[in-house]
């Protein structure tokens, strides 16, 4: 099964299985199966999915492009290796999955009414592999959600949408036959981390109260409840040194974490 690897800066952030007709959509948008929520990235900027023995990448009239290797592409078959630049950021091709550590997303931070809004990027960087760097980004713990019960785990909170959902290319996996492929998300704002309805029959509740058309401010302890899984919400996240790694010093140590 082939994977693309999501990038910043050299980085590894991500990684997403692609499965033979399920096409993996690319975009700023909250719908998109790769979310990157930078003011470089289209709503909706390029697709990938398999076309008959070969993986394939369509840009979607997108503003700054899709590039493939350095070179602005329209459509592309993929090889073991290749590159993908979208915006900012890089998607690594590769035949087998990642085993190496990823890390937080740096995230331009949005404001809810500027997501329509592509800004338009000075390409040279991008065409020439280079990267300009992001400053003082901050090291605190990022805020997590720790699985209670039907699943195990928790996810840091590092991108700008956390999306729940029963299809795998979910941050927070979560099975049942009504719950929507997309089902809710966690959006981070300026102002903190609300929980919103996305998509299917079943609603996520917050603190057993079901979620409306409006999105709800999480506070720190919340039970996110969807489907038969239960999460807790921790956006006050204390670090301690475990067999020489930082772990969650709250008693939230759980057995595995979610990429």
């Amino acid at each position: 099964m082939p994977f693309l690897i999501l990038k910043y800066q050299g980085k590894m952030i991500r990684q997403y299985a692609l499965e033979y007709g399920y096409p993996l959509s690319i975009g700023r948008n909250e719908k998109n199966d790769v979310i990157i929520g930078n003011l470089a990235v289209s709503g909706f900027h390029a697709r990938v999915e398999f076309r008959e023995d070969s993986v394939v990448v369509s840009d979607l009239e997108s503003k700054n492009g899709t590039y493939v290797n350095g070179k602005r592409v329209s459509k592309a078959v993929l090889g073991n290796g290749d590159e993908l630049g979208v915006g900012k950021h890089q998607l690594l091709f590769s035949e087998n999955r990642a085993d190496v550590t990823f890390h937080e997303t740096p995230l331009t931070a949005l404001r809810a009414g500027s997501l329509d809004v592509t800004m338009a990027l000075d390409m040279s960087d991008l065409k020439n592999g280079q990267q300009r760097s992001v400053k003082g980004l901050s090291k605190k713990p990022l805020p997590i959600l720790v699985f209670k019960k039907g699943g195990r785990g928790r996810i840091e909170l590092g991108n700008r949408y956390t999306r729940m959902g029963s299809a795998r290319s979910n941050e927070v996996v979560v099975k049942g036959f009504l719950v929507g492929k997309r089902a809710a998300t966690v959006v981070r704002r300026d102002d903190g981390y609300y929980l919103n309805h996305v998509s299917g029959l079943i609603k996520p509740r917050l603190n057993g109260v079901k979620v409306g058309k409006e999105p709800v401010k999480l506070s720190h302890g919340d039970t996110v409840t969807l489907g038969k899984s239960n999460l807790r919400f921790l956006s006050k996240v204390r670090m301690r040194k475990v067999d020489g790694e930082n772990q969650p010093s709250n008693g939230e140590v759980p057995s595995a974490s979610l990429a």
